[in-house]
């Protein structure tokens, strides 16, 4: 008896392969795709805001701020550790192995794996028995022990009752589905404009002849198909009864969504609602809503981390805000963009637990 698995199929999709078919993707290509395909487009483009929307400094030369981020965004948090058998320093997702104290907080974690996906699922332990004591504070008096099992723990965002966060990818994922939408409901739209309407047919043995597959209006619409097939005496039907929208108005509903999307991230938007005609400034203003605190939140959580593995490790590490956001050239090199991110050497310990270069 064979044993089930989930094949990965995205070597096969790199190729240029459909999975299904075994056929060459642009072989087998339909229109019907055009959702999934923006929808993939959107995955990329909320990532790389999401990733690239703090900068962190002095990391060790293992690990990176995309990487930190990166986990972040799938997982909702991870802890940062150094392991004594390679003198490295890790930062990877967790889960409990242990109890909780008195405010809920784990004082016990495993490492798990980071695979890149959301599926928490049945997770295995990175190394069985690893075992690593979260610090949340500031550390003013250091022991070997603190050194070498100790770690802390960074969430994306502030903690709600639980101690585990959502992650973005899952939380950002509806939006991106009804953004998806926008174009397709565009495109039939601009189908519908050229004097498309539904045809009558005279058996259930014709329907196939106008479009087999479009069962309903809204998965019609969605995959772009002008055609609905109508059995009935009735001549011609048009099936969309408040009128055609203008493709300006999907346009803007999805402006209006992607402004929703950033704001989630403390990203500066145009606000949910924009007028069509020409705003004032202050209309602007009040539009773009107080975004700055939700920024904020992941900033300080984020600093805040960095004090303390700062306390128990001496590395110097920082994270602050992406000059591209704030458009403030903070390292005053002359330019508002990010260049390679500065890294250092990683300390050894000594049996003391004291840091030597």
């Amino acid at each position: 008896m064979g044993v089930p698995f989930i094949p990965n199929i995205e070597p096969v999709l790199s190729a240029g392969f459909n999975p299904k078919t075994g056929l060459p993707i642009k072989f087998g290509s339909n229109p019907k795709d055009l959702k999934l395909q923006i929808k993939k487009a959107l995955r990329i483009v909320d990532e790389q805001d999401a990733i690239n929307r703090y900068r962190w400094y002095n990391l060790p030369d293992t690990l990176d701020g995309q990487l930190l981020e990166r986990i972040l965004y799938y997982k909702g948090q991870g802890a940062f550790f150094y392991m004594e058998t390679d003198q490295r320093f890790y930062f990877l997702p967790y889960a409990l192995n242990g109890s909780i104290d008195v405010y809920g907080r784990f004082t016990s974690v495993t490492a798990l794996p980071f695979n890149g996906t959301s599926r928490d699922s049945e997770e295995k332990a990175w190394i069985t028995g690893l075992s690593k004591k979260p610090k949340y504070e500031i550390q003013l008096e250091l022991t070997p022990d603190t050194i070498i099992d100790g770690c802390v723990l960074l969430s994306d965002y502030s903690k709600q009752y639980s101690q585990t966060n959502i992650s973005r990818q899952l939380i950002q994922d509806p939006i991106l589905d009804v953004m998806s939408d926008c174009f397709p409901f565009m495109r039939t739209s601009l189908l519908n404009s050229t004097g498309v309407k539904a045809m009558r047919v005279n058996g259930e043995d014709e329907q196939s002849n106008v479009k087999a597959a479009s069962l309903s209006v809204e998965k019609a619409a969605l995959e772009g198909d002008p055609w609905i097939p109508i059995v009935g005496p009735v001549e011609f039907q048009d099936l969309n009864m408040n009128g055609i929208g203008r493709s300006e108005e999907y346009l803007m509903a999805m402006q209006s969504l992607d402004n929703f999307r950033l704001s989630l991230y403390g990203l500066d938007s145009g606000g949910i609602f924009q007028k069509k005609s020409h705003m004032l400034e202050s209309e602007q203003e009040m539009n773009q809503g107080n975004v700055g605190l939700i920024y904020q939140d992941g900033l300080t959580i984020r600093q805040k981390f960095c004090d303390i593995v700062n306390s128990i490790w001496g590395l110097g590490i920082w994270c602050d805000s992406s000059e591209i956001i704030t458009n403030i050239d903070q390292d005053m090199d002359g330019e508002i963009s990010e260049s390679e991110e500065p890294t250092q050497t990683e300390p050894s310990f000594d049996d003391g637990g004291n840091a030597s270069e």
